[in-house]
């Protein structure tokens, strides 16, 4: 073999090695870096896993809470009595009258059985009134829904619509007041029918 065809095939030598050995080089690195990135993966699941676990007694405590706290009362007309008693009473300590109350209807979506679906409308159950104010002092009405809205009773204002009315710092105004309560066991159990034969 003369020596410039041997030259020739060291240089062929070393150009294949270079191809060959950057392409296994390069999916080596490829393959390191997929294998790096879903060990960091794994590794912030554990994590989050970990403070799930942790988390729990907080969790539990929190739902313990809220069983403990929640109003619960029969049904959604004692319900709305009792929030209609509560903002009565309020507007009557700061002197306004109301022009009207509506009890809003809340409508359960119904599953198959003809029975409300509980999560339809959330964990909580409500009641709703609308109360309107003609021509009330501002003071006064701030006053009133400062008094009306009661965070640890599970009560506030949902919707507010105010105007002021044209004369001397008076608003005519419209609020939902929303009661937020859990409807007894009792209760929802007396809701449902026996079957056929059953009494």
């Amino acid at each position: 073999m003369k020596r410039s065809e041997r030259i020739l095939l060291g240089l062929f030598a070393l150009v294949f090695l270079v191809i060959v050995g950057g392409g296994g080089l390069s999916f080596g690195l490829s393959h390191y870096r997929g294998i790096q990135e879903e060990t960091e993966r794994l590794s912030d699941r554990l994590v989050e896993m970990n403070m799930a676990i942790t988390q729990g007694a907080e969790w539990q405590r929190r739902s313990e809470w809220l069983e403990a706290e929640v109003p619960a009362f029969a049904s959604r007309q004692e319900a709305s009595t009792r929030l209609l008693e509560v903002i009565q009473r309020e507007a009557d300590k700061t002197g306004l009258a109301l022009a009207g109350r509506e009890f809003m209807e809340t409508t359960k979506e119904l599953g198959p059985d003809g029975l409300p679906v509980e999560d339809a409308a959330g964990f909580f159950d409500q009641a709703t009134v609308r109360v309107t104010l003609t021509a009330v002092k501002e003071q006064a009405f701030f006053t009133w829904m400062h008094a009306v809205q009661q965070p640890g009773s599970f009560l506030g204002v949902t919707r507010l619509l105010m105007n002021p009315s044209g004369k001397d710092k008076t608003i005519n105004a419209e609020v939902e007041v929303t009661q937020f309560y859990r409807e007894g066991a009792a209760t929802k159990a007396m809701n449902v029918q026996p079957r056929g034969g059953e009494s």
